[in-house]
């Protein structure tokens, strides 16, 4: 292991070397033997770690257990308020704003293809009569 990814292992794991990876784990102590700035970083890592520990104060299993038993009985009553999670409005608003839509849309169409802004080509020109018909009934190709 090199410096570089000791002092990377360092910042992302902290100071003891029980957090660490086990394969990197021991190649560290390989490197902390040999290297005296592998220790420093190490020890700079335990004393931050030792300071954050006494910041951040111990919040115990059950009140852990209470927040998380709240989060989910809101959870479930916001899923149960909606009844319609797939409208976006009420029944009597949501036609309005699809229709809207669906006519702007028609008569855009319409706009574009009367105005030849988009040439529409006839059937004979797409080559759509040479297409083979197959008859389903008699099993023939007309």
């Amino acid at each position: 292991m090199t410096l570089k990814e000791f002092k990377r292992y360092v910042d992302l794991h902290g100071g003891d070397l029980d957090r660490w990876p086990a394969p990197a784990g021991v190649e560290a102590t390989i490197l902390l033997d040999e290297s005296e700035e592998a220790r420093t970083l190490l020890a700079e890592a335990a004393a931050l770690d030792a300071l954050l520990d006494r910041a951040v104060p111990r919040v115990s299993d059950a009140a852990v257990e209470r927040a998380m038993g709240r989060i989910a009985a809101r959870i479930d009553a916001a899923a149960s308020a909606d009844a319609s999670p797939w409208r976006l409005a009420p029944a009597p608003l949501s036609f309005w704003p699809t229709a809207s839509f669906l006519a702007v849309m028609g008569l855009v169409g319409f706009l574009v293809t009367s105005t030849g802004l988009l040439p529409v080509q006839d059937a004979y020109a797409a080559g759509l009569p040479d297409i083979l018909v197959m008859n389903g009934y008699l099993g023939v190709a007309q």
